[in-house]
C-alpha cells in the first residue's frame, strides 16, 4: 500500500514538472506579436526591417510583445527568453531582446555582451524613455517599435551617442539644485521672521516670491495669495519662536539634503546576455 502510493505520488509529481518549466513563447521571426496588438502590415514592416538589419550587420534585435508576464520580473523574463531563442551569434554576443507587457504596460530592453559598449544601460534608458514610451503612451505601438529600432542602429554605428539624452538628465538636476535651493532660502527666512515681533515681513518675502513666480510663469494672482500666505506664516512662527540662546541674525536652524535614489538594471548574467539594458512603463 504504501508502495503504491509513492509510486502514484512520484509519478504526479514528474507529470506536473512541465507545468512549473519555464514557457517561453514561440519565436516565429524577429518581429513576434503574441499579444495580437499590431497589425498584419506593421508585423511584417518590422520584420523585414530587422532581417535586413542582420543581413546587413550580422547584428540581430528581436522584439516580443506579450499579453501578461503572469507575474514575473520582466528584466529575468527578457534575459531568460534572450538566451533560449538565441538573439545574436555565439561568436559576437551581438544580440538586443525587448519584450513588451501589454498588460502590465512594461518593456524592458536587454543587450547581449557584445553590444553592451554600443548600447550600454544609460543609452537603453534613454531609448525607453525618449524613442519608445511617447509613441505607446498615444495607443502606437508600431511606431515605438519602429523609432527604438531606429535609435538602437544609429547607436549601434556611432551615429548617436550617450550625450543625446545627457540634455535630459542636466535639466532634471537643475531642477533638483533648484528645489533645494529654495529649500534652504526658506528656512534662512524662516530665522529671519522668527526673530522679529512683527509680522509683516512675511508679507514682504511672500509679495517678493509672488512677483518672481507672476513673472516665471505669468501667474499674476501668486502675488495676492503669497503675501497673505508670508503674513500668516509670520505670525505663526513669531507667535511660536522661542529663543535658543544668541545666534546671528542670518542663521537659521539646523538642516540637511534629504536622500534621493535612481535605479538601474543589472546582474541577471548568463549566455550571450550579460544583465545589460534598461527597462520602463506608460
Amino acid at each position: 500500500m504504501m508502495r503504491s502510493r509513492l509510486l502514484l505520488a512520484a509519478f504526479l509529481l514528474f507529470s506536473s514538472a512541465p507545468a512549473f518549466a519555464l514557457d517561453i513563447p514561440v519565436n516565429d521571426g524577429f518581429m513576434t506579436d503574441a499579444a495580437g496588438v499590431l497589425s498584419a502590415e506593421d508585423e511584417a514592416g518590422i520584420e523585414k526591417i530587422l532581417s535586413d538589419y542582420r543581413e546587413a550587420t550580422s547584428n540581430e534585435i528581436a522584439v516580443l510583445i506579450i499579453p501578461s508576464l503572469d507575474g514575473a520580473d520582466i528584466a529575468e523574463r527578457t534575459v531568460e527568453i534572450g538566451r533560449a531563442w538565441g538573439v545574436g551569434t555565439g561568436e559576437n554576443d551581438n544580440g538586443i531582446l525587448l519584450l513588451i507587457a501589454h498588460e502590465e504596460r512594461k518593456l524592458f530592453l536587454a543587450t547581449g555582451y557584445g553590444l553592451e559598449g554600443a548600447v550600454p544601460d544609460i543609452v537603453a534608458k534613454g531609448i525607453i524613455e525618449t524613442d519608445i514610451v511617447p509613441h505607446f503612451r498615444d495607443g502606437n505601438y508600431a511606431a515605438g517599435i519602429l523609432a527604438g529600432v531606429q535609435a538602437l542602429r544609429m547607436h549601434i554605428g556611432g551615429e548617436y551617442t550617450a550625450e543625446r539624452y545627457a540634455e535630459e538628465k542636466d535639466t532634471s538636476g537643475m531642477w533638483g539644485f533648484l528645489l533645494f535651493f529654495l529649500f534652504i532660502m526658506l528656512q534662512w527666512l524662516a530665522a529671519i521672521m522668527a526673530r522679529t515681533k512683527s509680522w509683516w515681513m512675511g508679507g514682504i518675502f511672500g509679495g517678493a516670491f509672488g512677483i518672481l513666480l507672476a513673472v516665471i510663469i505669468s501667474f499674476w494672482l501668486a502675488i495676492p495669495i503669497l503675501v497673505l500666505l508670508g503674513l500668516l506664516l509670520d505670525y505663526v512662527i513669531s507667535k511660536n519662536y522661542k529663543s535658543r540662546g544668541k545666534t546671528k541674525w542670518w542663521a537659521g536652524g539646523g538642516w540637511g539634503p534629504g536622500g534621493g535614489g535612481g535605479g538601474g538594471f543589472g546582474g541577471f548574467r548568463g549566455g550571450s546576455f550579460g544583465g545589460g539594458g534598461a527597462g520602463g512603463s506608460w
